[in-house]
């Protein structure tokens, strides 16, 4: 319960901060609203979870307002160190052309993590939990050709390079019979398609997204390892009165071939099922729902409720709806800058643990 307090009153300090300012910004006494300016927010972030004990570092973003707030071209980064020793840099583009005809996208990831194991399956006990350690690189560019303002198709290409080492004695990654035990680099290629008509990128109150993706990991592009993984995310947003909404998506991932962990569907973190660790079940196929309600409490602040189901398994026929695990949860969001960007903060609970903390700038979904 400390921890919990302290964290809120983390949230609500920087909340307030930024948000003064915002209001700063739009006041037209000081400065008249204009949207075709850009905003850059940086602030510094103290945060706590189970993959991570306490951790800091600076998260902020760059939005390009004037090409629209609802659909901004912007960069966004995070810099963190945790308490376990993990540092994380991240960097998350997303851009129009001038004439808004193609849109860009991707990622790059650079982590030295270390990171827990617990098997591979469904059933997968906390007794086989194992630590390990993770220097990691990745890289993804994604180009879509826009259609009709709403629709995108296009490809993508992501270059990893994993080195996995400090293996448990009596761990499972040892005997480095699992893929991706061994140091490796992976290339792929694959398409991409999407169809959009949310009203904002950060913080959606109308509209829908559907996305499609594939990408192929093959020695024909350089990698070590073949493997394919194919992805489907659909997500509505739902008005119900005033700022009152539902939010719902439906998430499946499927992945074949050498796969190495690292890169098998996985439930647990901030995103999908909130409660879980990251990557606490993993398997071949992940399949996974979650709904949320989100309604305003005052001016910049709103609450969420939330809950999530999903499993994953071998097979896709191997599913069975029974089997499934079950999170839920509250959460606090944070309006801080006309973009619409909003802080998050949500605790997650599942049946048999405890609370699970997570504060970032970005939406589950």
């Amino acid at each position: 319960m400390r921890n919990w307090l302290i964290i809120i009153n983390v949230v609500l300090i920087s909340s307030t901060r930024l948000i003064a300012a915002d209001c700063y910004l739009q006041n037209d006494s000081i400065q008249p609203k204009d949207t075709n300016q850009n905003y850059l927010l940086a602030l510094p972030i103290l945060f706590y979870g189970e993959e991570t004990n306490w951790g800091v570092g600076v998260s902020s973003g760059y939005y390009f307002t004037k090409e629209g707030k609802g659909k901004a071209s912007n960069i966004q980064g995070t810099l963190i160190y945790t308490q376990k020793k993990q540092a994380s840099l991240t960097v998350l583009p997303k851009f129009y052309t001038e004439d808004r005809d193609f849109f860009y996208s991707g990622h790059l990831k650079v982590d030295y993590y270390p990171d827990k194991f617990f098997g591979i399956g469904r059933n997968t006990p906390d007794s086989l939990e194992e630590n390990y350690l993770s220097n990691d690189i990745s890289l993804l560019v994604q180009r879509q050709r826009v259609l009709f303002d709403v629709m995108m198709i296009g490809f993508q290409a992501q270059w990893s390079y994993y080195k996995t080492s400090d293996f448990q004695e009596d761990g499972l990654l040892i005997g480095k019979t699992i893929k991706g035990t061994d140091t490796f680099f992976s290339s792929g290629l694959g398409f991409l398609m999407s169809w959009d008509t949310r009203d904002n990128f950060f913080y959606p109150s109308d509209g829908e997204f559907y996305k499609l993706s594939l990408m192929i990991n093959s020695k024909i592009f350089g990698s070590h390892l073949e493997f394919n993984r194919v992805t489907l995310d659909l997500r509505n947003y739902y008005p119900i009165h005033g700022k009152h909404l539902l939010s719902l998506q439906v998430f499946g991932d499927y992945a074949w071939g050498q796969v190495p962990f690292q890169f098998l569907p996985s439930m647990g973190g901030n995103d999908m099922l909130r409660g879980y660790y990251k990557g606490r079940y993993r398997d071949n196929v992940l399949f996974a729902t979650q709904l949320e309600y989100r309604f305003p409490i005052y001016k910049w602040l709103k609450g969420s409720m939330f809950g999530s189901a999903g499993d994953v398994a071998r097979e896709i026929d191997e599913l069975q709806l029974r089997k499934f695990k079950t999170s839920y949860g509250l959460g606090l969001r944070a309006r801080v800058n006309p973009a619409n960007i909003h802080l998050r903060f949500d605790v997650g609970l599942t049946p048999d643990n405890k609370p699970a903390f997570y504060f970032t700038a970005n939406e589950a979904f």
